[in-house]
């Protein structure tokens, strides 16, 4: 919940924030019936419409960036970052996740990355790019993400000089990692009811 402006820092202050089942940001359906020229989004209230992100553990988590597709056979396809698993919602890790509908309606969801990514790293963790995208038309989903779990690589500090090689690091003494944001992308078949 927004509570307030950080005049040391010019940052906006939360309250909820890493609180379990405090911050639910879902993906909401908002569907046309006549080629664009009404939604449903602009009559419902947002909270009786319908949600990408059904799963059990998604009702109380932060789904954000998502990215949409129908299938040749008319399923909606859903890419999106998910903090569903594990403890992420306490330590700001994440996912991506897929969400596939033959109704748009109910949906059922695949978890796309094989682990949680870190919290993004670079500007202090204060910046995660909205880099994401998805094709399925085929049925076969190819989203695109940014991921974090690759580790920054730089020259160590004071190991390049006349006599001697550069080495390589992956963090300060002390710091916490330092990652890259890689775009990553994946072949997954689109789920659905």
């Amino acid at each position: 919940m927004p509570a307030g402006f950080n005049t040391s820092t010019g940052l906006n202050l939360y309250t909820g924030v890493r609180t379990v089942g405090a911050c639910n940001n879902g993906i909401i359906v908002s569907d046309s019936r006549n080629g664009g020229g009404t939604f449903t989004g602009t009559t419902t209230d947002p909270r009786r419409m319908p949600l990408v992100t059904q799963g059990r553990r998604q009702l109380t988590t932060d789904q954000w960036f998502q990215w949409a597709d129908y299938t040749r056979d008319g399923r909606l396809a859903v890419s999106y970052y998910d903090r569903q698993y594990g403890d992420a919602e306490l330590t700001g890790y994440s996912d991506f996740s897929l969400s596939g509908s033959r109704n748009i309606t109910s949906f059922a969801t695949t978890r796309v990355t094989t682990s949680s990514m870190p919290p993004p790293t670079q500007f202090s963790g204060q910046f995660w790019g909205d880099y994401t995208g998805l094709a399925a038309w085929t049925g076969t989903a190819h989203p695109a993400w940014s991921d974090t779990r690759t580790p920054e690589v730089f020259t160590c500090p004071g190991s390049a000089t006349v006599t001697t090689a550069p080495s390589l690091c992956t963090s300060g003494s002390g710091a916490t990692r330092a990652n890259d944001q890689e775009a990553m992308t994946a072949s997954v078949s689109v789920p659905g009811h």
